[in-house]
């Protein structure tokens, strides 16, 4: 499959090492004085490794790669300890990768190994602009009477932001809408948007689509929307959002239903159908 996954520059690595202590996963032994990917299916793709490489060694990209397998990266980290397992699952946590998340804390169970607390966060930190946040409008503005307020009423909204965790998502109509049809649609917030919870990507542009694949599985088994529309733009290259969600609906063990909107380049809706 096609996947997230790093590449290290070889010229570059000056066998520091210090990029293989911070990968808990495993992925990555220093051999022969440089560092090595030693094991694809244990390597996420986030890019932990990154920030501990002080010459730019190592990068993110995508590729050919045998799939991640969190059974087997749990397998690889247990015989290291708890501090290693716990460093583990709050990259996991921090990464708001869920779905692995749930699938290493049932694994832990299922072998009957106690699970570290990972949660040490108490509120969000990093970069403010991906907090978490829930929008109060007030509807006794004037803005509000004309219906000129906006209807956005969480963020963030860019799919490698969001959280199926974010209890915004909980039983909630899910808007999945390609980046460009707000900007098309001069009437898109009221039309479209209310009552919605909304995710937003580029399925041209953006890296990563693996992760979308299973942020939406577990917007559908863990958060339980209850239905998702996607609008995508007519162009050809936009028609890969809508798949990247009926794949997600048919690996979710949930049904839901999936309404597709196709949007012209005048902002007019060309066709509209539940799929």
């Amino acid at each position: 499959m096609e996947r997230q996954i790093i590449r290290i520059d070889e010229n570059k690595c000056n066998g520091c090492g210090l990029c293989a202590k911070g990968c808990p996963e495993g992925a990555l032994q220093m051999i022969d004085g440089k560092a090595r990917l030693v094991s694809e299916i244990t390597c996420d793709g986030l890019g932990a490794c990154i920030g501990d490489c002080p010459v730019g060694a190592i990068e993110v990209e995508v590729r050919e790669a045998a799939p991640y397998d969190e059974r087997a990266t749990v397998d690889n980290i247990l015989p290291l300890g708890t501090n290693t397992l716990k460093a583990h699952l709050k990259h996991l946590y921090d990464h708001s990768q869920t779905t692995y998340l749930n699938q290493a804390v049932a694994y832990l169970k299922e072998l009957q190994v106690a699970v570290p607390d990972y949660k040490e966060k108490t509120m969000h930190e990093g970069c403010p602009g991906s907090a978490p946040r829930t929008i109060l409008r007030d509807p006794i503005t004037p803005q509000a009477q004309e219906g000129l307020v906006s209807q956005l009423t969480q963020w963030p909204v860019q799919m490698h932001l969001i959280s199926p965790a974010n209890p915004v998502f909980h039983k909630a109509d899910l808007l999945v809408a390609a980046d460009c049809v707000a900007f098309t649609m001069a009437d898109f917030n009221q039309r479209c948007l209310a009552g919605k919870k909304l995710a937003i990507a580029c399925p041209k542009l953006d890296q990563g689509q693996e992760i979308y694949l299973d942020k939406l599985v577990g917007l559908i088994d863990e958060a339980q929307v209850n239905t998702i529309t996607v609008m995508i733009m007519e162009v050809p290259c936009c028609g890969g959002l809508l798949r990247l969600v009926q794949n997600a609906a048919a690996k979710a063990s949930r049904k839901v239903p999936v309404k597709a909107i196709v949007v012209g380049i005048d902002g007019e809706i060309r066709q509209e159908s539940w799929v």
